[in-house]
């Protein structure tokens, strides 16, 4: 609970940073919420199963994937919120600066008249700016296009504006800037139309089971000993697991942004426990290239654990499905089978453990697959970046690079290890990762950068507009597919679990007891049946 608790603060601190008071009372708004969640779905479960395992084991999932959608709803909806206040704050930005000619006065001009979550951003923005800013404040903006803002502002005052063709490249570049959020906006307007009402598809058929059982027990007598025996409950459990499987996986699907990046406070207990970090470093040590490997795979994920946090937490999950499972096991009533019995349950209890210890790292495989889809609209991010410096005085390579690294996440190992190799690599640093990355739109930026030396960083880049342009094009005609298959595949799973209850908890114990009746009624007759 205390996670939970640290989880919520945190992003309503990201996207609410006012007073501690407010933030505060933000979190428990937010956690009453989740009281009422979790006493609604503790009384529904106890009404019809009683205080089980199973039972009880129903409730807790069940929970868990209703408050885990609740938390990234909400965020959703304040991000969205956020991003609409932003697209009319940049225009009042723009018409501010026109007119004023300052950066600061124009984002404290455009803040008294924008919306309340966005007017907490903006000063926080203009007090940063006012202080010749924050390099921190980069981590604390909640998405990158606010991050695009604050580094524009911050470019502009810190070299000056400059006049292109007869306008400013700080007006053009908020002219990009607002065109991709609306971009964005009516990406996430989308996606929440198109996933609209799946997730309660995929969890009521759970809350349906008992019910049916009860239904079916006051129709037909004999179905009792189905419903509440092994078999019964075991489909209930496995069920169960399945519907969390694939709320979880429509949640991934639905949300494109991550907003589960708070670490367990647990990991950090144990592991300021000397015995079990000294064991953790010596496993390292004895497997030491492989471990190496892992770390480099979690960076490339931009993974929230480094690779001592993540045995740690692979660790305490498969340990909790272990003893988990035993509790459920015992639960169904396995153990009342005899020697069969208990080797099912015993192969089940193992086979749950070591999904359960690899299941973290399919997911990450999972992501970084899902984070090559973004690796275009990184290098459009990058794109945005250089258009801001590049017609600046006084910009150098270093300082492209340490922007580009703000805003990096598939890229960013990469972008990092050209930051602090082009001291005393050079030039040479880019013909590697050249060879390295072999992705074409981000082999052209490398390509423009191994040009600045030879022709300067304005007439490297000269051609990065139109390339945007392209690239921004195809993007949005990419992400159109990707909308549309992510929902097609949502749509198709989240019906998964409301056919596995009418076939195995509404049809098949129907058919098995009208087949006992038929052979009873045959052995009684003397047909044979």
């Amino acid at each position: 609970m205390r996670d939970l608790v640290e989880q919520i603060e945190t992003g309503m601190e990201i996207l609410y940073p006012g007073t501690r008071e407010r933030i505060v009372k933000n979190t428990e708004r937010e956690l009453i919420k989740i009281l009422m969640i979790m006493s609604a779905i503790a009384i529904l479960f106890t009404a019809y199963g009683g205080l089980s395992i199973v039972s009880v084991f129903m409730a807790v999932c069940v929970m868990w994937i209703l408050i885990k959608n609740s938390i990234y709803c909400k965020f959703d909806r304040l991000e969205v919120k956020l991003l609409q206040q932003f697209e009319c704050f940049i225009k009042d930005v723009n018409f501010h600066f026109q007119y004023g000619g300052s950066v600061d006065e124009a984002v404290s001009e455009a803040a008294r008249d924008a919306g309340y979550e966005m007017s907490l951003q903006a000063y926080r923005m203009y007090d940063s700016l006012s202080d010749d800013g924050d390099e921190e404040l980069l981590e604390k903006l909640p998405n990158h296009f606010l991050m695009t803002f604050y580094a524009l502002c911050r470019t502009v005052k810190h070299y000056g504006d400059k006049r292109i063709d007869g306008r400013s490249v700080f007006v053009t570049s908020l002219t990009y800037l607002r065109n991709d959020v609306n971009v964005e906006i009516l990406k996430r307007e989308k996606i929440n139309a198109l996933f609209m009402g799946l997730l309660p598809v995929s969890v009521l058929p759970v809350i349906a089971i008992r019910p049916i059982s009860i239904w079916g027990i006051r129709n037909v007598s004999g179905l009792y000993a189905y419903y509440n025996g092994v078999a019964g409950k075991m489909t209930s459990v496995t069920i169960t697991v399945i519907t969390m499987i694939i709320a979880s996986i429509i949640m991934k699907l639905k949300f494109s942004v991550n907003f589960d990046n708070h670490k367990s406070g647990l990991i950090k207990i144990i592991l300021n426990i000397k015995v079990f970090d000294q064991f953790i470093m010596g496993r390292i040590r004895n497997h030491y290239r492989y471990y190496y490997e892992q770390d480099l795979f979690l960076k490339s994920v931009v993974y929230k654990y480094n690779i001592k946090e993540l045995i740690v937490y692979r660790g305490i999950c498969s340990l909790t499905a272990f003893f988990t499972s035993i509790v459920l096991m015992v639960g169904v009533g396995f153990y009342k089978k005899g020697v069969a019995g208990f080797i099912v349950m015993v192969s089940v209890i193992l086979l749950v453990t070591v999904i359960a210890y690899y299941y973290e790292i399919i997911l990450l495989c999972i992501r970084k697959r899902l984070l090559k889809l973004d690796r275009e609209e990184e290098v459009v991010r990058f794109q945005s970046i250089i258009l801001i410096l590049m017609n600046m005085d006084r910009v150098t390579i270093e300082v492209i690079l340490f922007w580009m690294e703000k805003f990096a996440v598939v890229f960013r190992h990469n972008i990092e290890k050209m930051a602090d190799s082009i001291t005393y690599k050079g030039s040479e640093v880019f013909i590697q990762l050249k060879d390295k990355v072999k992705f074409p739109p981000f082999e052209r930026l490398l390509d423009c950068f191994l040009a600045c030396d030879k022709v300067g960083i304005e007439k490297a880049f000269s051609d990065i507009l139109s390339e945007r342009t392209y690239y921004m094009d195809r993007h949005k005609q990419e992400n159109e597919i990707i909308i549309t298959n992510k929902a097609m595949i949502g749509k198709v799973i989240a019906f998964i679990p409301i056919c596995m209850v009418i076939i195995f908890v509404l049809v098949v114990p129907f058919i098995y007891e009208g087949l006992l009746k038929l052979q009873e009624f045959g052995a009684s007759s003397g047909f044979g049946f």
